[in-house]
């Protein structure tokens, strides 16, 4: 189930409802079922996931992944898929309730969300055609942001569009972190993500500009006041972020998933305090 990513969901979820609640649009039943679908949907993606790569043959006792059991034989292949498809209709069913209770232009999301989830690596099987990474981008940063904000206030504005950015670009960074770790196993595998695609050096760039981009984008949008000055507090993890950008230039593959992981938690802590500290707007 991989419990230690679930901050890849919690993140987005906190951060639209904290932009929600800055505007005076917050409601605890919304907050808990948006954030429960969220998580049902990221468990369902890790655990389809783990069945994907190892159906796939990605998965190796070469190779041991980050969820191991399969390849080592303590779970069984249908029973791990099943867990996955019982946490995807969960996360359909919270994200139904969300918009039988709110709007429901909220079930558009809550498909995307489904779809994305199930589709990772069974199905379409996208990550193996190199969109793991903008995927990632899109559903858990973009959609899940604007999601959760629509849930409380109705709307989509372009503060919530904005908002959402830099955690779309640290969990893109996330999922690259791990491509970039798995190229030579990936390849070996057959399969393609993004940073087989563009090549090494391209995908360390892109590495880079993912942990870089968070920063630039708050910059500007205090500069042009569609954030609260007080959004800069996000700055505090940029020295993490500098630290990881040269790792991977450097070569350091290892730990790149893992610690990004750190670092968009921070941002997202970080991001949600400054919008809930920063009052309601004029």
């Amino acid at each position: 189930m991989r419990l230690w990513s679930l901050t890849a969901a919690t993140v987005p979820v906190a951060v639209g409802t904290a932009l929600a609640s800055r505007g005076g649009h917050f409601s605890w039943l919304m907050l808990t079922l948006t954030m429960s679908a969220g998580i049902c949907l990221q468990l369902s993606a890790n655990l389809l996931n783990t069945y994907g790569d190892f159906c796939s043959g990605v998965d190796t006792p070469a190779q041991p992944p980050n969820a191991p059991q399969l390849v080592f034989g303590n779970l069984r292949p249908a029973h791990v898929k099943a867990s996955g498809l019982v946490a995807l209709v969960c996360g359909a069913g919270a994200g139904i309730a969300a918009a039988a209770l709110s709007d429901w232009r909220l079930l558009w999301f809550a498909a995307a969300g489904v779809l994305g989830a199930g589709c990772y690596t069974t199905g379409v099987r996208y990550k193996y055609l190199g969109m793991g990474v903008p995927a990632a981008a899109l559903l858990m940063g973009i959609l899940m942001v604007t999601a959760s904000y629509f849930a409380q206030a109705l709307s989509i504005s372009l503060q919530s569009f904005i908002v959402s950015l830099p955690v779309a670009c640290l969990v893109a960074a996330i999922l690259h972190g791990e491509d970039l770790r798995d190229m030579a196993s990936d390849r070996a595998a057959g399969i393609r993500t993004t940073a087989l695609i563009v090549g090494p050096a391209a995908a360390r760039s892109l590495f880079v500009t993912l942990h870089i981009a968070p920063y630039l984008i708050i910059g500007a949008a205090v500069i042009t006041r569609i954030l609260p000055a007080l959004t800069l507090m996000t700055f505090l993890g940029l020295p993490l972020s500098v630290y990881l950008a040269r790792a991977c230039v450097s070569g350091e593959t290892a730990m790149l998933e893992g610690k990004t992981a750190v670092a968009h938690l921070l941002f997202g802590v970080l991001l949600v305090a400054a919008l809930l500290l920063s009052g309601t707007p004029n």
